[in-house]
């Protein structure tokens, strides 16, 4: 393919972002014709920037502008790039990847609040409290040229050229062979570190793609769930609003929700934040696009249903934990054959996750892939 056929993507309009899927580490190597680019994976938030000569335009992972008066430090940085358009990590320092997410994610702030609250984030001292940087992992744009359709090997050697302080490449190495591979994520995790992203050299920038060119490993997995129902306790309705939700996957192939538990939520300040951002669009009828079991319906299965319902499209997307997956007859619809669905054992909510929009949520397909992967399937 020359370089005219190319095409070259528009400065300042966003480019739906490239997700990593998961596979065995097998399945990934007969996929990247046995080597992989192993890169370490950074926990912040993810940004992708347009630098023109007179655009400067940062968007989140979701195609929504940050809002440029709570990132000075990111937006002088981002002045000394050259045209191009970069996919990277919004990161700071901290001693573990815990705290470098959790110091992150006390700067990010949704686009659109008041300036009032604009004026009291920029008071506090917190710009200088928590310095930001990048760290870049591909290049989509550079100059006049488009990216999108060269390998991977070739978009990092733009990348490699960005010669900007406090945009720095993210550290990988070329592995070679399932063994080597392993051994590599076994280390990483034993320093501490999130985990890898393993990337084909040979790919594409394909979005939306099912192909396992960008692959996770992660020392714990993570779902990213909807909220879609609510419950109370009688018990603690005085201090909380709720203390329990029901949370859902996304099913990309028919653009609905299926349930996938139910998730105590009892930490005052959590719950409070996300009633916050919901008590509006709560409602007592259950949303069309969410499946849920006919079980809801039984007598028996009262204590299961929800006193309240938010249309997911109209909700948050919850971070999970699960001690592991289960395929098993329950009364959740998550990739439901029969009478059997997934669900999760021990469950429970880490935090909330702005920076992506409900169908950016785990997918049904996703989770059951996780799922044979956990089994050895």
């Amino acid at each position: 393919m020359t370089d005219l056929a190319i095409a070259i993507p528009r400065l300042g309009e966003f480019i739906p972002t490239m997700q990593p899927s998961y596979a065995t580490v097998d399945e990934l190597m007969e996929a990247h014709d046995g080597r992989t680019w192993a890169e370490i994976k950074h926990d912040g938030y993810r940004v992708q920037i347009h630098r023109g000569k007179r655009l400067l335009k940062m968007f989140t992972r979701n195609g929504n502008e940050l809002n440029y008066q709570c990132y000075p430090d990111l937006v002088e940085i981002a002045k000394s790039l050259p045209t191009c358009i970069i996919d990277a990590e919004m990161v700071t320092e901290g001693s573990s990847h815990k705290e470098v997410f959790d110091r992150v994610q006390r700067r990010f702030r949704k686009p659109g609040i008041k300036q009032e609250t604009v004026n009291k984030y920029l008071a506090s001292g917190i710009v200088d409290d928590i310095p930001l940087h990048f760290n870049v992992f591909d290049t989509l744009r550079f100059e006049r040229k488009g990216l999108l359709e060269l390998p991977f090997n070739e978009r990092m050697s733009y990348t490699e050229t960005l010669d900007v302080p406090e945009i720095l490449p993210v550290d990988g190495e070329m592995v070679w062979g399932a063994a080597d591979l392993e051994g590599l994520i076994n280390d990483v995790t034993k320093r501490g570190e999130e985990g890898l992203v393993c990337k084909n050299p040979d790919s594409h920038y394909l979005p939306g793609s099912d192909r396992i060119d960008w692959v996770k490993f992660k020392r714990s997995e993570t779902l990213d769930l909807v909220i879609v129902g609510f419950y109370q306790n009688g018990n603690y309705v005085k201090e909380l609003p709720f203390t329990s939700v029901l949370v859902a996957a996304y099913n990309d192939g028919t653009a609905g929700y299926e349930t996938m538990g139910k998730i105590g939520v009892t930490r005052k300040n959590l719950a409070l934040d996300i009633y916050d951002q919901v008590r509006e669009y709560m409602k007592e009828q259950r949303p069309a696009n969410v499946a849920f079991s006919e079980k809801l319906d039984r007598p028996s299965y009262a204590m299961h249903v929800p006193d309240f319902y938010i249309d997911p499209e109209q909700s948050v997307v919850l971070e999970v934990k699960a001690m592991n997956l289960n395929f098993n007859r329950n009364w959740q619809t998550c990739g439901r054959k029969g009478d059997k669905a997934f669900s999760m054992r021990i469950g429970y909510a880490t935090q909330l996750r702005p920076d992506k929009c409900p169908k950016q949520a785990t997918t049904t397909r996703r989770i059951r892939k996780l799922y044979e992967i956990q089994e050895g399937k």
